[in-house]
Order: structure tokens, then sequence, then C-alpha cells
């Protein structure tokens, strides 16, 4: 029932319904794409959270539109909210896996 009470909040709840929704399914789905077994969005990454929250927020009922234009207005999405935040996304993976490899220590037995 969660996803149908999401459903219901977006379309016709407050806009704090809106927002709670929007910031949970924004975590769940960058921590989808960190591809890790994290519980939370790093500290560091919070911005993307919030960044794209917006976004979602101020396109509710043009979802799906790739662009928009009206009046000489003209606005383009992109295909995935994610997509500016891949270079970012990726330093920061790469970033932990390097603090990883800085735990493994090696050693000889002569």
């Amino acid at each position: 029932m969660a996803i149908t009470d999401d459903i219901k909040k977006l379309l016709g709840g407050s806009s704090d319904d809106r927002l709670e929704v929007i910031e949970k399914r924004t975590r769940e789905r960058l921590l989808l794409i960190l591809g890790s077994d994290l519980k939370e969005v790093p500290s560091e990454l919070e911005y993307i959270v919030l960044d794209v929250s917006l976004k979602r927020f101020n396109r509710i009922g043009q979802e799906g539109m790739q662009s928009y234009s009206q009046e000489g207005l003209s606005m383009t999405f992109s295909e995935s909210d994610f997509d500016e935040y891949a270079n970012e996304i990726e330093s920061w993976q790469k970033s932990k896996e390097a603090e990883g490899d800085k735990k493994i220590g090696r050693f000889r037995v002569y």
C-alpha cells in the first residue's frame, strides 16, 4: 500500500506531503545509484537530494515530459534527474574505493 499512498499524496496531498514523498523517493534512488550496502545517503551527497527533490517538486504535473514550451518559455528536462551529478557521484565512489584500499595492508614474510 505504500506506493498507492505515495501516489495519493503526490496527486492530492499538501505541499509538505508531496515534499515528503519526493525526498523519500529521491533518497531511495540515489542509494540505488550509489550501488552499495549504504542505509543512508552520505552527508557529502545530501546536496544532491536537495537539488533533485526541488527539481522534482517543481515539475509536478509535468512528469514524463522531455520538453515544454509556452509563449516563448521553453524548458527541457533531463532523461534522469541525477545525470548532472554523475561526475560527483563517480568521484565520491572512487574516493570510497580508495579509502577501502588504504585499509587493506600488505606484508611479506621472509
